[in-house]
């Protein structure tokens, strides 16, 4: 059984935890599937109307990557004490990315913008973690940590709704920015504030007691979780673009195809129960086969109807994924599992950045 990391007074606790899952599936469906993920999905459209920015796509998913792997890396190293302060600047980061996006016109200036959008989501995920693990009783920590990572697929699904109902390149881009702030604030201000003791110097290794099993090795897992994160970059940088080119697929109809990986991601939601049925590393690896499966489902046919059944299992199979490495890294640490969570999204985001630049099609 998952073990929350930390064991905090009840004094600590939000009034609302209900609010606060709430606000931070919010948040996760802003900086991820809108602000980060949106920049894939939208610059077919964008690179239309701006013709300027018809090669940008490329460097600005390296950069996007890149920003998240150096957010990543300073969140761990500030959410124990300051995981509030890093959710305010993970919505303000993607909420100024976005309107970057909303205002380019060169590849420099959208390469830019989508650096600093990328940076809202690397901050968030591991800052929610201790957020959510203070807020809400153990035994529904795993299910609601689940939850809020399946925010995404949310996200993606209202960012693709929004390219359908517009053809406006900067509408979605401006919706994206005020949802990123409001969920920022939201969570900010529904969530405990951190327990002095964390700051403690007592704070700076694991309580006493605290199983060897709270310090099984990393390598593995980062090894894996970047090997994942080359293929899935694939899809979250060149999907839309590779579909719209093999199948004739319109432009104007490329939001059912986010939608369609968000809709597929919605089943995150039962990565807990997936891991407690087998383990955090065998569900990690069937989630990395369903993820290689439907990338190749993706990149290799020219018939709609199998992008779009590929794109479906690839929202289920990274939305498990990603939530399986926030388990397993509260399983490897569960005296930090924030820090935990931005060790093993860091070598995620890695993966993502490499496989950006290199799997050009």
């Amino acid at each position: 059984m998952l073990k929350r990391s930390l064991h905090f007074p009840d004094t600590s606790r939000t009034r609302s935890p209900v609010a606060l899952v709430v606000a931070g599936v919010v948040l996760i469906a802003a900086t991820y599937g809108m602000a980060r993920f949106g920049v894939g999905l939208l610059h077919p459209q964008m690179a239309a109307v701006r013709p300027g920015l018809d090669g940008a796509l490329s460097p600005a998913g390296t950069a996007q990557f890149s920003s998240y792997c150096l957010a990543v890396l300073v969140a761990g190293r500030l959410v124990r004490t300051r995981a509030r302060a890093v959710v305010l600047a993970a919505g303000l980061s993607a909420g100024v990315g976005a309107l970057g996006l909303m205002l380019a016109h060169t590849p420099l200036t959208f390469t830019a913008a989508a650096f600093v959008a990328g940076a809202g989501a690397g901050l968030a995920s591991p800052a929610l973690v201790p957020v959510l693990d203070r807020a809400v009783p153990a035994r529904r920590s795993g299910l609601t940590q689940a939850a809020v990572n399946s925010g995404t697929a949310v996200g993606l699904i209202a960012v693709g709704a929004v390219v359908l109902i517009t053809r406006a390149v900067a509408t979605p881009w401006l919706l994206v920015a005020l949802v990123c702030v409001g969920a920022g604030l939201a969570v900010h201000a529904l969530a405990p504030r951190e327990p002095a003791s964390d700051a403690s110097p007592a704070a700076a290794g694991p309580p006493p007691g605290t199983p060897r099993t709270s310090r099984l090795p990393m390598t593995l897992p980062w090894l894996l979780a970047a090997a994942t994160g080359v293929v899935s970059a694939y899809v979250w940088t060149y999907g839309p673009s590779v579909v719209v080119q093999d199948t004739g697929l319109d432009t104007g109809r490329i939001g059912w195809l986010w939608v369609t990986v968000g809709v597929g991601g919605l089943l995150g939601v039962l990565t807990s129960r997936l891991v407690e049925l087998t383990s955090p590393a065998r569900a990690f690896l069937l989630c990395a086969v369903g993820l290689l499966l439907a990338t190749a489902a993706v990149a290799l046919t020219a018939q709609l109807w199998v992008a779009v059944l590929g794109l479906a299992l690839f929202g289920a199979a990274y939305m498990a994924l990603s939530g399986t490495l926030i388990l397993w890294g509260r399983v490897l640490r569960p005296e930090d599992g924030g820090q935990a969570t931005a060790w093993l999204f860091l070598a995620l985001a890695v993966g993502q950045a490499l496989g950006a630049a290199l799997l050009s099609p």
